[in-house]
């Protein structure tokens, strides 16, 4: 299948995209332009005249990849279970996001990406705007799945970091205090692939090096050889699911004209039983899962009503239960305490697995640092999601646990 990436940076309709066109397995052309002359200028540049299939490219940062457990077997169980699983960890509504789910893992984990429906809408009026079909639509963070190798993507000034079950987006300027909990978490990785230019390579080596790390493999790999080793697109992690899904009108255009009057009487007969039936079953399901679900909501929230926010709750719950030497009230106070130009934006409170994700403002990369430093010297474990210049400030997301 040849296929057209196309690699878009912001919702601007006058910003400039990359692409490049796949074909057997190589990367054939590659060039940068307007959004709304990719498709015809790439198949000009196509070795083959066959119509290009698009895979777009949001960035990383639009995106929070988490693998969670999910009770169900089947893709409709899993989904209707997905938002119950996935709400702890967000910063932000739940109806105010989009959820796609990949294959459950042999470990039982559902790899997921949760985007704002609002930028992903956004992204998608650009598209059509553009006369672009996407026929799938991720991140560059998901072309590989990486095992026990780490894998650094430079796209643009920011860094995506990918592991086996996570992914972060990190700034040049935190590279080495992203790499020190990542590798002390992923402590069986023993190489690093850079995708990108000499620069990024530079940046890991001086990182690693001012870690005091041995035995690390580094390697140089093009974003081009990154793209030709996707060896099935359309298996990649797709955030076109759901309400956000693709329809393919063709297919049923040319099965309604194949079918004759009397088979298409009596599949409408079977298919009426045979809706009427899952119809049964899937109300009685729905109820099922439901009930489980409110139970699992009940034990944490003391509550069957899920209305309101449940991490303001849990927030509540927390300031009630910890007592004035608690780790956790040391932890808030280390990083409220680090300047005053600190500013927590959420706070999330995972009980069950006793951890908490905290978003924030700090004046400078410098008191980033400072305050992942005083976390960790209270003894417990951080994962930087994100951290990125905005403005004059570094706005961070992170997740915290005991150890």
């Amino acid at each position: 299948m040849d296929i057209l990436y196309i690699a878009v940076g912001d919702t601007d309709p006058e910003s400039s995209v990359r692409w490049w066109v796949c074909e057997d397995a190589e990367i054939s052309a590659s060039g940068t332009g307007s959004l709304v002359n990719v498709e015809s200028e790439a198949t000009e540049h196509a070795k083959e005249s066959a119509k290009l299939d698009p895979v777009v490219l949001l960035p990383d940062r639009e995106v929070l990849y988490i693998e969670v457990e999910i009770p169900g077997r089947s893709q409709a169980r899993v989904r209707q279970a997905a938002p119950f699983a996935v709400e702890p960890h967000l910063t932000e509504e739940i109806d105010d996001v989009h959820i796609a789910l990949g294959d459950v893992k042999q470990k039982g984990t559902v790899p997921c990406m949760v985007i704002n429906k609002v930028r992903f809408e956004a992204y998608l009026s650009l598209f059509e705007e553009a006369g672009i079909q996407p026929r799938v639509i991720t991140t560059p963070g998901m072309l590989a799945d990486p095992l026990d190798d780490l894998l650094l993507i430079e796209l643009g000034s920011a860094i995506t970091m990918r592991t086996s079950n996570q992914l972060a987006v990190v700034s040049p300027g935190v590279l080495a205090q992203t790499l020190s909990t990542t590798m002390s978490v992923e402590n069986e990785s023993s190489s690093i692939n850079c995708v990108g230019t000499e620069s990024l390579l530079n940046a890991t080596r001086q990182a690693i090096d001012r870690l005091e790390l041995d035995d690390i493999e580094i390697n140089l790999l093009s974003f081009e050889s990154l793209l030709a080793g996707v060896k099935e697109p359309t298996g990649l992690l797709n955030l076109q699911q759901g309400s956000f899904a693709t329809k393919d009108s063709g297919v049923m255009i040319r099965q309604t004209l194949n079918n004759t009057a009397m088979v298409a009487g009596i599949c409408v007969v079977v298919a009426s039983v045979i809706l009427f039936v899952q119809g049964l079953w899937a109300d009685l399901q729905t109820n099922y899962l439901r009930e489980e679900a409110l139970d699992i909501y009940e034990s944490v929230y003391n509550t069957r009503e899920t209305s309101g926010n449940p991490v303001f709750r849990m927030q509540e719950r927390l300031g009630a239960r910890v007592d004035e030497q608690s780790k956790w009230l040391s932890l808030l106070e280390s990083v409220v305490g680090a300047t005053a130009d600190v500013e927590i934006q959420n706070l999330d409170f995972n009980e069950s697995q006793n951890k908490m994700g905290i978003a924030f403002f700090a004046d400078s990369y410098q008191e980033f640092e400072t305050i992942c430093s005083r976390i960790e010297n209270l003894g417990m474990t951080i994962e930087v999601n994100v951290a990125e210049q905005q403005a004059n400030r570094v706005w961070a997301r992170v997740t915290l646990s005991m150890p």
